[in-house]
């Protein structure tokens, strides 16, 4: 996990946890690497104890095919409507690849996010 992940990571969390109790539904996102490289599993558990992570979980495996990831992309952040998985809706997709995920990148995903989350 690079810096500006981590911190588009930490930011969503953040974001996520400031929502929470504004709605009945239990609020969370999730990090998805699609990659196995020795030592990441351990890797993600120190960004996760040191970011300090309350609402986002950093997980390694194949996102499910229904999912709009970019195979072309490095990183691909998707954000849905709140609701059962099979009632969500995509309303936003930012497929980046290596160096694109700057500050006005982040700031695109974050302000995403914001429009789906309660008030």
């Amino acid at each position: 996990m690079s810096g500006p992940l981590t911190s588009l990571v930490k930011k969503i969390d953040e974001q996520i946890d400031a929502a929470t109790g504004k709605t009945p539904r239990l609020l969370g996102a999730y990090v998805l690497l699609d990659n196995n490289a020795p030592g990441l599993a351990h890797q993600l558990r120190g960004v996760a104890e040191k970011q300090k992570l309350k609402r986002v979980s950093l997980c390694i495996g194949a996102p499910p095919r229904d999912y709009a990831v970019s195979t072309e992309a490095d990183v691909t952040v998707v954000i849905y409507t709140i609701g059962r998985r099979t009632a969500q809706t995509v309303t936003a997709n930012f497929a980046l690849c290596t160096g694109e995920l700057d500050n006005e990148q982040m700031d695109a995903i974050v302000e995403a996010l914001s429009r789906v989350l309660p008030k």
